[in-house]
């Protein structure tokens, strides 16, 4: 075979590889461009939200601890971007006292807890509502109460868009919608056994809306291993694990990172009855080592 023909022949193979290349881009662009675009029907529930100075205090607690500011939503939940990639992509939390100034408490409840817009879409993987799905009525209506004494500031933040590296990403990573997470975690089996005392109900309660985000919801880590399964509690003192949950250290005191920041902005927070009832529901967990 020629010289000529061997460049002739590999000009048109790498020409059939762009090709596939550009209908597989194309063929994941619309495909995620319609997942964007679900709808899902699904109602709000109206819930009370009290108007008491001692609620709304106790509302700004709990959406603390859920990380409703001083994290994606920026320090004090004024919104912020929080990412940018070459590709145009740019993912933006938004203001909460703007959505709360503008949402009904049925609409409010909807995203929360099922993850879905007044349009009926999702807000996407990025809102944890698979962690928020089980928050009772009565914390909930508290974070609302609180989240509506905040200030509308949204004309400054930009729209979320997702650009074509974000759509494949998301494709290639199998990225659920917010949405169908909660629908999972509601669905689940409860992890807690039946007929537990108060104090251990209070810690699957916490582990649950607290935890989930990071740790799964069964608590067995991340499928991505970015986070253990938190059967290691179980190797913990009481005393161990009040400084892991309040300072992010862990035992022989490594810095925890991630665990670091978020333990210090938010599990802070928790009262000493809160810590003492997650130690004890994480040590009763009989599936850890199933």
């Amino acid at each position: 075979m020629t010289v000529r023909r061997i460049l002739k022949w590999s000009g048109w193979t790498l020409l059939g590889l762009l090709s596939l290349v550009l209908l597989g881009t194309l063929s994941i662009h619309i495909t995620m461009g319609r997942d964007l675009a679900a709808t899902f029907a699904v109602d709000g529930e109206l819930i009370a939200v009290p108007s008491d100075a001692a609620s709304i205090e106790e509302g700004r607690r709990q959406a603390q601890l859920r990380g409703c500011f001083q994290g994606c939503h920026g320090r004090a939940a004024e919104g912020a971007v929080m990412l940018r990639l070459f590709d145009g992509t740019r993912v933006v939390a938004p203001n909460l006292g703007h959505i709360a100034s503008r949402y009904s408490v049925e609409e409010l409840e909807r995203a929360i807890r099922r993850g879905v817009r007044p349009d009926g879409t999702s807000v996407l993987r990025i809102m944890p509502s698979e962690m928020l799905s089980t928050l009772s009525d009565e914390d909930l209506g508290m974070i609302i109460a609180w989240l509506r004494t905040q200030p509308d500031d949204s004309d400054e933040l930009p729209d979320s868009r997702y650009g074509p590296v974000a759509r494949i990403l998301g494709f290639v990573f199998k990225h659920q919608f917010g949405a169908v997470l909660a629908a999972e975690a509601i669905a689940q089996e409860q992890l807690a056994p039946h007929g537990m005392s108060a104090s251990r109900s209070r810690g699957r309660y916490l582990a649950e809306t607290v935890c989930r985000e990071c740790h799964g919801n069964d608590l067995h880590g991340a499928p991505d291993s970015s986070s253990p399964s938190l059967s290691i509690v179980t190797a913990y003192s009481h005393d161990d694990f009040d400084i892991l949950m309040r300072e992010g250290v862990a035992m022989g005191g490594r810095e925890l990172g991630l665990m670091a920041a978020v333990s210090r902005s938010r599990f802070a927070h928790f009262t000493e009855d809160e810590i003492s009832a997650l130690y004890a529901y994480l040590n009763s967990v009989d599936s850890w080592f199933d």
